[in-house]
């Protein structure tokens, strides 16, 4: 049956954050929670590692340093209360060290960004942070911004599920870093037998976009999907 468009961002929202369906949420339906939870300390961790990576070090300009140090506080904060407020801070600061036309780092800058950060270990200080990314992001030359979070939120112990970051870069169609209208509707088909109406899509994307861009990129839907648990 069709949804009816009164109340229809509310049934929408509801729908895919909570409701279950043969007692499976719909969420780890999703994003794959019950399969996928976090690389363990030390688990299966050596068949990507070749040594350390080299470090490329970047040059930085008076007015880079001097914004780098107006987010000091931000940065700091972020570390303590790792929320939806945080996530943004860390995509600020990752945005600011993409190349000019880039959305993503290479491993390397973001292997120094999270050193500069100060997210260097994970596992109580036993482990190399860099040795995480890398299983993450298997071969991968690249770091995009939800495996860099991912890295940030193992290293201070807050780690996120896997299949949130994975579940997002599936249903990233165009890879831009956001999902559009057409990829939160094939998302709402790949989740539900219900049939969703395009008023649909627009009532959901209102809902949880934050910066009204007219699309969701990681941290809202960390913020719809994860935080807002």
């Amino acid at each position: 049956a069709v949804v009816s468009t009164q109340s229809t961002g509310v049934i929408v929202l509801q729908g895919l954050i909570s409701l279950k369906e043969s007692h499976v949420s719909m969420r780890s339906r999703l994003f794959n929670l019950e399969g996928r939870g976090y690389i363990k300390p030390g688990e299966n961790n050596q068949n990507h590692l070749k040594g350390d990576m080299p470090l490329q070090v970047n040059t930085s300009t008076n007015n880079e340093i001097n914004a780098a140090e107006a987010l000091s506080t931000e940065i700091k904060a972020a570390r303590e209360t790792f929320n939806f407020n945080s996530v943004r801070v860390f995509q600020r600061v990752y945005n600011r060290e993409c190349s000019a036309g880039s959305k993503v780092l290479t491993f390397n800058e973001a292997v120094a960004l999270l050193n500069r950060l100060d997210f260097k270990y994970y596992g109580d200080g036993k482990y190399p942070l860099s040795h995480y990314l890398r299983e993450i992001v298997g071969s991968l030359t690249t770091v995009t911004f939800p495996n860099f979070v991912q890295a940030i939120s193992i290293s201070i112990s807050k780690p996120i599920p896997l299949g949130y970051k994975e579940g997002f870069e599936d249903m990233d169609l165009d890879k831009n870093g956001k999902l559009d209208a057409k990829e939160v509707f094939n998302m709402m088909k790949k989740i539900s037998e219900s049939c969703y109406s395009w008023a649909d899509v627009e009532d959901f994307l209102a809902s949880t976009d934050m910066d009204h861009d007219g699309k969701m990129d990681y941290p809202e839907m960390l913020k719809a999907f994860y935080f807002g648990q």
